[in-house]
């Protein structure tokens, strides 16, 4: 069990007149951060925004005896100049709820302090959040002091020390490191992702297989396929640039419906699907906020904070906490930045700003923003987490290092630098009409000896394993679904000479 310290002053309270409605979340006294301010837009949404984040956190309350996560745990909130970022778990760890309001919405009374704590979200206060209506003026605030306006029935806590389970700090970090991780983004209609939720909820699948399953063609918009009926939605507009055709497998789709009472009011739903039996991203984009829901790849039974291998993609370890002191630095005032912004600010060569981020977003002290693709300034932890603790060594590294220590152990056979093209086509919300543009992705693709075993990499300009196959038992049975398989690991390091001299 990892500990973190949280107090409050009083409970969260919503009071509502005839004129005037205050929401009042009480802030962890420990990390003070301030905001308060006036809604002067898209209160309709807010409500209805929050209440899905209630949802999340609430709807699944069983109360297992004796289990790890028999408690719900504050979400996390997060105020920058630019927005006010609320974060949040289902009590089993199967999805990740975040929302983000932009501070538009707001107009801002007194003085902000920016930074991350955890607030008071009761089952009370989410059943209150119902009560928010646009005809009466809303006044929200975040903040550790008192509030005068609370009912004894606010249901407020007031731990003095929380226990937080190794697993649920372990998801927080593990899907920072998935939203940063490469793959498809598809821009969909909410009209053809709510007909997907409404049939999976008229209809209870009895057999396997239970995934979602994504159909990519050349030249044709992408398809939605409900395993296992075989029930296929088409997504009306949703372009990619695949050259061949290719699916990709998720799963965690009953959790969809967290977003279901968004969807008629969303302006588009962003899908980030990171790779088969890999974390999947469903951006909802509101007017003035965007609610992020985030899915765990595993099948039944399955959750974030497991073991997922995904810290294996890169060599975060190796960054040296010189660059990671001196991109935290660059980014801290900027409150968030690129990494190539990052990478000139710090004077570090991108690979090594890259390594340095991963190795700060493992650690919970910046977050990777999945629609922006972008990075932001975010403790997670006071104080910081040890890595080593919360992360033990893995034992594929181990066997990885044995395979580079043994003379003749690891050989590199080709590393060859290859750039691929992929064409998007959008349309220009100006004029209406398609417009194809075209990325250029550098990457390098390696093969060789590792053991007994042919071994083959792709490894993206950042540094990341992003492919890879090996002959493997391990590489047979998950792919890439738990992370890199030992000889991919000690290729991976065997190549850094190529790559960082190229």
């Amino acid at each position: 069990m990892s500990f973190q310290a949280v107090t409050y002053a009083s409970p969260s309270a919503f009071v509502s007149t005839r004129d005037r409605a205050d929401l009042s979340m009480a802030a962890n006294a420990l990390r003070p951060v301030s905001f308060h301010g006036r809604v002067v837009e898209h209160g309709f949404v807010l409500r209805v925004a929050l209440r899905a984040l209630g949802e999340a956190i609430w709807s699944e309350d069983n109360w297992a005896s004796g289990s790890e996560m028999s408690r719900v745990l504050d979400p996390v909130i997060t105020v920058h100049p630019d927005r006010v970022w609320f974060e949040a778990f289902t009590q089993d760890l199967g999805a990740y709820a975040s929302l983000r309001v932009d501070r538009s919405v707001f107009e801002t009374e007194g003085e902000v302090h920016c930074g991350t704590t955890n607030i008071d979200f009761t089952a009370w206060l989410w059943g209150a959040l119902s009560e928010m209506r646009t005809s009466r003026e809303t006044h929200f605030r975040v903040g550790a002091e008192g509030f005068e306006l609370r009912t004894e029935s606010a249901g407020g806590r007031f731990e003095q020390k929380v226990e937080l389970p190794d697993r649920w700090v372990r998801g927080f970090l593990q899907v920072q490191a998935a939203m940063a991780m490469p793959g498809t983004r598809l821009r969909v209609r909410p009209v053809d992702l709510l007909a997907a939720i409404r049939f999976l909820k008229h209809h209870k699948a009895k057999v396997s297989p239970r995934a979602l399953r994504y159909e990519f063609q050349p030249d044709r918009d992408a398809e939605l396929v409900i395993e296992p009926w075989d029930h296929r939605v088409p997504l009306v507009g949703a372009t990619q640039g695949y050259p061949e055709q290719r699916t990709i497998r998720t799963w965690g789709r009953r959790k969809l419906n967290l977003i279901e009472s968004l969807l008629p009011f969303a302006e588009h739903v962003d899908v980030y699907l990171k790779g088969r039996a890999l974390p999947s991203f469903y951006a909802v984009r509101l007017p003035g906020m965007t609610f992020l829901l985030g899915l765990t790849g595993v099948g039944a039974g399955g959750g974030f904070g497991g073991d997922s291998g995904l810290d294996l993609l890169s060599d975060s370890e190796r960054s040296g906490e010189d660059a990671q002191a001196r991109v935290l630095a660059a980014l801290a005032p900027l409150f968030h930045a690129s990494t190539e912004t990052l990478s000139a600010a710090s004077d570090l060569s991108l690979v090594y700003t890259a390594n340095a981020l991963a190795a700060l977003n493992r650690a919970g002290r910046v977050m990777f923003d999945v629609e922006s693709r972008d990075w932001r300034h975010r403790e997670l932890f006071s104080p910081p987490i040890d890595t080593a603790t919360m992360f033990p060594p893995d034992p594929r590294k181990e066997a990885a290092a044995a395979l580079l220590a043994t003379p003749g152990g690891v050989r590199v056979t080709a590393a060859q630098a290859e750039e691929q093209e992929k064409l998007r086509q959008f349309r220009d919300p100006r004029t209406g009409e398609k417009v194809e543009h075209k990325t250029v992705y550098r990457q390098w693709r390696i093969t060789g000896q590792c053991g007994d075993q042919t071994t083959e990499l792709v490894v993206n300009d950042e540094d990341r394993i992003v492919f890879g196959s090996c002959g493997c038992s391990w590489f047979r049975e998950h792919l890439l679904n738990k992370g890199p398989c030992e000889h991919m690991v000690a290729l991976f390091r065997a190549s850094e000479g190529e790559r960082r001299g190229a």
